[in-house]
Order: structure tokens, then C-alpha cells, then sequence
């Protein structure tokens, strides 16, 4: 029964094809995004450590009386 059910899977239609093709091509699409989404954080992230580190580190204006 196994050798069966194996031989109907093993085969698949145009229609399946196609699908997975598209359904990759997505997949590789939505993995690009990802990518730039997380370089973007990255460069918004250090520029907001830079500027944290610029306030802690420049020298502070007294106070007015």
C-alpha cells in the first residue's frame, strides 16, 4: 500500500508546479524584504546609539539661576 500512496504523491501535476514555483519566488521575495527591513533597523538603531552617546558624552549647559 505504501509503494501506492508513494506512486500517487510522486507525481505531481503542471498545476502544482506552477504553484511552487510561484510560492518560492515569494518566499525568496519576502526574504529580501526581511533583509532590508533589518539593515534598515540596523542603520536607524546606530544612528540612535550615536546620538545617545553624543548627549551623554557632550558637556552639559549649567542651568539658568
Amino acid at each position: 500500500m505504501a509503494k501506492a500512496l508513494l506512486g500517487h504523491v510522486a507525481t505531481p501535476s503542471s498545476l502544482l508546479l506552477e504553484e511552487t514555483v510561484i510560492l518560492r519566488s515569494r518566499i525568496r521575495a519576502l526574504e529580501a524584504e526581511i533583509a532590508a527591513l533589518r539593515q534598515e533597523r540596523d542603520l536607524l538603531l546606530g544612528d540612535g546609539l550615536r546620538r545617545l552617546t553624543d548627549e551623554v558624552s557632550a558637556p552639559s549647559a549649567p542651568l539658568p539661576a
